[in-house]
């Protein structure tokens, strides 16, 4: 049986590679990138994956600053609250 999940999102104002560093860390990988379009803005959007769990960050690209990431998490409340946790450490 597979833990219930939840959709969570989040904004912050951490850099990416803080965030990354602290999904590869409770085994979290890259599962691909790409670019969109979405209210006349450039966003780069990366998807990890850790077996049935899904994270997906979201990225505006271009001169905007500060960069404010947005971390959409599909997956356990045990694994939202050590996302969640992880970046307020950073």
């Amino acid at each position: 049986m597979q833990n219930k999940q939840e959709l969570k999102s989040i904004s912050v104002f951490i850099p990416l590679e803080k965030i990354e560093y602290n999904l590869s860390e409770i085994g979290f990988s890259i599962n691909g990138t790409t670019t969109i379009v979405a209210e006349g803005k450039f966003w780069k959007k990366m998807l990890y994956v850790k077996d049935n769990e899904r994270i997906s960050i979201s990225e505006e690209i271009g001169d905007a600053y500060p960069k404010d990431p947005i971390i959409t998490i599909c997956a356990s409340k045990s694994t939202i609250s050590k996302i969640i946790d992880g970046v307020k450490k950073v």
